[in-house]
């Protein structure tokens, strides 16, 4: 992945980081583009992890081990890269070291670059330096002044001279549009309607319902994203890991897959929720069902059936969905797994587990992720 096809992919991420949590979308962008190698380090590719934020002693979640300062460091590990990005966001806003940052201008992404270095982010003293130059390069500053203007701010055509900074450019009723999983989409700001966004989009109020999985009325929810388009079958994303208090169609909107599919893919009854903790398929079809909840309570309506379950079709990835091509197998740990159990139900050994997983001694945490199987 090239640094300007990173930020293409996630964009739309960070602005809507900007408008929920506060950090401006220059930053993260660039911190990604940073910390990740645009997507393509190791740490990046193994645990979803996109800011270089390590496991400290009050992260329970996966983990990757990965030499830095010290060799084979604990880094947090993410299901998905939109959790790694709502991560950053609540790493640095629930941070008493970074308080100070929150309360510069939101398009003061110079102030922000030497204040995260001050703060210890990164150990290098020309990190701020860096940070900017990457901001400047790519013009990320501009995406901080779409969220600050709003969708009619226009990113003017100069920047760069390159028209994939302005997608939209001579267009301002298609300002502030991107893609998410290759679909046009934009954020809802507080108020608005789908009456409103029909009217501005040259769409009918009946395609931003149904492109939306919106039921007549229903308002819409500032930050979340609305799409122009009709979703797709599958998204580019393999899993997500259920929140508590995340609905199906909220999963939906996140990655740009049609409600209906998901349920599919997950082999689910439409209307069922999934518990917290259950891991959905986002591109190819589960052989098993997930828990899921009686409506009105957070107590499974369905346990797994007696019959075991087969993880390796559970959580397959042996083969590219894409390509055809063989590519690696990963597993969340569950409850009571040991490596050596997790060994024996995808045929390989316990110390190939370890070299894939950088692992330095045998102990796992529920939720982490292995890879389990590996082609080369």
């Amino acid at each position: 992945m090239s640094t300007r096809e990173y930020i293409d992919s996630f964009k739309v991420v960070a602005m809507q980081e900007m408008r929920m949590h506060g950090v401006p979308a220059s930053i993260t962008l660039g911190q990604g583009v940073l910390e990740s190698a645009s997507g393509n380090s190791k740490l990046a590719k193994n645990c979803n992890n996109h800011f270089g934020i390590k496991c400290r002693s009050t992260w329970t979640g996966a983990f990757c081990l990965a030499d830095d300062d010290a060799k084979d460091e604990c880094f947090r590990g993410y299901p998905s890269v939109y959790e790694s990005y709502r991560d950053h966001s609540l790493f640095l806003k629930n941070s008493k070291r970074y308080f100070p940052l929150f309360e510069l201008s939101a398009t003061d992404y110079k102030g922000w670059a030497t204040g995260l270095r001050e703060a210890g982010y990164a150990t290098n003293p020309s990190y701020a330096n860096i940070l900017i130059g990457v901001i400047e390069k790519y013009h990320l500053g501009l995406f901080d002044s779409v969220v600050v203007m709003g969708d009619d701010y226009v990113i003017p055509s100069e920047a760069g001279g390159n028209t994939n900074n302005n997608p939209n450019a001579g267009n301002s009723a298609m300002a502030g549009v991107s893609e998410v999983n290759g679909i046009q989409a934009i954020i809802a700001k507080p108020g608005e309607t789908p009456e409103a966004l029909a009217a501005r989009y040259n769409l009918g109020i009946w395609q931003i319902y149904k492109y939306n999985d919106i039921e007549k009325g229903q308002m819409l929810n500032p930050g979340e994203i609305i799409y122009l388009k009709p979703k797709r079958r599958r998204s580019t994303e393999t899993n997500h890991l259920v929140k508590p208090g995340e609905s199906m169609r909220e999963i939906s909107q996140q990655y740009g897959v049609k409600v209906k599919h998901l349920y599919k893919l997950n082999r689910l009854e439409l209307g069922e929720e999934v518990q917290p903790g259950e891991v959905l398929n986002l591109r190819s079809k589960r052989s098993n069902p997930p828990i899921t909840l009686i409506p009105g309570s957070d107590t499974a309506s369905r346990m797994q059936t007696a019959k075991p379950v087969d993880y390796r079709k559970f959580m397959s990835n042996d083969v590219s969905p894409v390509t055809g091509q063989p590519q690696d197998t990963y597993h969340f740990v569950k409850s009571g797994e040991t490596l050596y159990s997790i060994s024996k139900t995808f045929g390989v050994t316990v110390e190939q587990i370890r070299v894939w997983n950088s692992l330095s001694t045998n102990q796992i945490n529920v939720g982490q992720r292995l890879k389990v199987r590996s082609p080369n």
